[in-house]
């Protein structure tokens, strides 16, 4: 029977690769949780899951020039990835169309991330820009990946209270007469957190620690910061839980992790939905 140290500290406290992996999902689970939040209260999932593959053209052609090397895949990805949003942008016509247009980004740009990673590297590179390595960040990464996400968090704190109100009621900025193009700003700090989670995620993975946290935040129906908060905890759980079950159980660490944070979802979901349906008798009761 492993004692409690033996099961939860010791795998960080002798194992240098842990500790930079925990690092890493902090600083995630950091900028994820105030992200994510904003693109769950903005129906915007579908369109973070089609950024989240977009960045994967540009990485690949950053592993193209520069080998695996964080700096070329994070610069690659991050063009890629704003070019995208940029024309999804462009699309009118109503969201129907809108939606179409997203789903024929992702295809066409996880297809296209696809063969030029095959076409030069090896299958072990296709995996790695695909799943991620997040027991393998260096120094490099993890520097990038903390950096990443001291903007994210500095440029939502600065435009919190626009960013709330979009989130909300898009209308009022409008009909205020802002000049600011928050929508443009918000979709910029998404591609930049999709950007640092695929260091550690990889392109099919890289939204996952974004939305299922943010998603478990949101059953609970707190406010707007609140539910940053909380999606943060939830992501932090899910980076602990996650690299223990994949140390102890030899799993893949990036897939556990997202399986983590989808049990918090799950969780949370039943919860909140059960007390929806108790409370009423609970209160005649008394």
């Amino acid at each position: 029977m492993m004692s409690a140290h033996a099961l939860i500290i010791e795998p960080f406290e002798t194992l240098a690769f842990m500790r930079a992996a925990l690092v890493a999902c902090v600083a995630l689970a950091l900028s994820n949780g105030a992200v994510g939040t904003l693109l769950v209260l903005r129906r915007m999932s579908l369109d973070g899951d089609v950024l989240g593959h977009a960045v994967m053209p540009g990485a690949a052609i950053g592993f193209l020039y520069g080998g695996p090397s964080p700096t070329w895949l994070s610069l690659g990805g991050l063009a890629s990835g704003l070019g995208v949003a940029a024309l999804a942008g462009l699309i009118t016509g109503g969201r129907a169309r809108q939606e179409a247009g997203l789903v024929a980004f992702y295809l066409v740009a996880l297809s296209l991330g696809f063969v030029l990673v095959a076409w030069r590297g090896s299958n072990v590179d296709v995996v790695r820009v695909l799943f991620g390595t997040v027991l393998a960040i260096d120094r490099r990464a993890l520097l990038q990946i903390a950096a990443a996400s001291t903007v994210i968090i500095l440029m939502i704190a600065a435009l919190y209270r626009p960013l709330a109100v979009g989130a909300f009621d898009p209308a009022f900025l409008r009909a205020a007469g802002t000049r600011v193009p928050y929508g443009a700003v918000f979709l910029a700090l998404v591609v930049l957190a999709l950007v640092a989670s695929f260091q550690a995620f990889g392109t099919l993975l890289a939204v996952g620690p974004m939305l299922l946290p943010a998603a478990a935040a949101r059953c609970w129906g707190l406010g707007v910061g609140a539910s940053m908060a909380l999606a943060t905890g939830f992501g932090l759980i899910a980076s602990v839980a996650g690299l223990l079950l994949s140390y102890h159980g030899n799993l893949s660490s990036g897939p556990a992790i997202v399986l983590a944070a989808g049990l918090l979802f799950g969780i949370s979901l039943v919860a909140t939905r059960s007390w929806r349906l108790l409370a009423p008798m609970i209160g005649r009761d008394t």
